[in-house]
């Protein structure tokens, strides 16, 4: 018996460890706290090897500094973040301030040196990986349609593309899609695998008061500034609390056990009334789809990943 159970962990021993996956990040960081969390969960996460993170819509460029705060925090300065696309392709301009930002100083400022083109770091990333690229994107999907559009060869290097975007299951609106349809609707027909979180799970992935407590008691610098950032999003209103809906997303990139997918297809209504039905997006169930929308989540079983991971210290890159 003891023979067998030495044998069995000599063999376990031998199998090599799944290889992290390659992603590229999207996101408009800056506007809800979410996408600041889903970075720094996305580089507290062994499973993930983040290629390159991209930002979308306005002032593009504060929002790669707020990105290369993030990534010096955590000591990966040798992810390459890139600018991407400044306003949508047709819908309204989007405008106001990142007020996120707020939370920098003077010095945190993404190098010169450093400033990628979004669209051309997108294909450089893609195009030149010896794996093929999973696109993590919790924004606004310009950035993506237009890489889709500008190569055609994109679509044989990327693995499958995992959104925080849509709802699914009731007759509503969700900003990442409303913000750009024309976009969303390139995307979700492209033909490539998606995987998506839309609002009817992400709504349900709030932080208890139990995890703000220990968000609070954290003296991790990481954790300190994303207290910053939350506090900064809170605005005045310190019972706000996070709702997870782009962290989930990162999640789901590697733990798809968290959520209950169902496959079809998704269309994208381009024509409706603003505010009212253009942006909504339409889910027909079809087993040859090749979207996959989540219907149901393990809210706490996620949360406590989620919290698990961000109250560590910063991971090295590579472990």
């Amino acid at each position: 018996m003891l023979k067998s159970l030495l044998l069995l962990a000599l063999l376990a021993s031998c199998v090599p460890a799944q290889a992290p996956v390659p992603v590229i990040l999207d996101t408009d960081i800056g506007d809800d706290i979410d996408d600041a969390l889903a970075l720094a969960f996305a580089l507290q996460s062994p499973e993930l090897d983040v290629r390159a993170v991209v930002t979308v819509l306005q002032h593009r460029e504060r929002r790669a500094d707020l990105v290369w705060k993030i990534l010096q925090l955590y000591g990966r300065e040798d992810v390459p973040v890139g600018m991407g696309a400044e306003q949508p392709l047709l819908a309204p301009a989007r405008r106001g301030e990142v007020r996120q930002t707020a939370a920098l100083s003077a010095a945190d400022r993404l190098p010169d040196a450093r400033r990628r083109n979004g669209l051309e770091l997108y294909l450089e990333t893609c195009l030149k990986s010896p794996r093929k690229v999973t696109v993590l994107a919790y924004g606004p999907l310009t950035n993506v349609a237009l890489a889709l559009r500008a190569e055609p060869r994109l679509t044989e290097r990327i693995e499958r593309v995992v959104l925080m975007n849509g709802v699914f299951f009731s007759p509503r609106l969700e900003y990442n899609t409303v913000r750009d349809p024309e976009a969303a609707a390139i995307v979700f027909s492209s033909g490539l695998p998606i995987v998506t979180v839309g609002l009817d799970v992400t709504l349900r992935c709030q932080l208890e008061p139990q995890d703000m407590e220990r968000l609070a008691a954290s003296t991790l610098p990481a954790v300190r500034f994303l207290r910053e950032l939350i506090a900064i999003w809170q605005d005045g209103r310190p019972e706000r609390r996070p709702i997870l809906h782009d962290p989930l997303a990162v999640a789901v990139t590697f733990r798809p056990d968290l959520v209950k997918l169902q496959r079809g297809r998704v269309e994208v209504e381009t024509r409706g009334q603003p505010d009212r039905t253009y942006g909504m997006t339409l889910f027909r169930p079809d087993p040859k789809g090749l979207v996959e929308v989540a219907a149901e989540v393990e809210a706490r079983r996620f949360l406590d990943l989620f919290m698990e991971r961000l109250l560590q210290p910063a991971r090295p890159a590579g472990r």
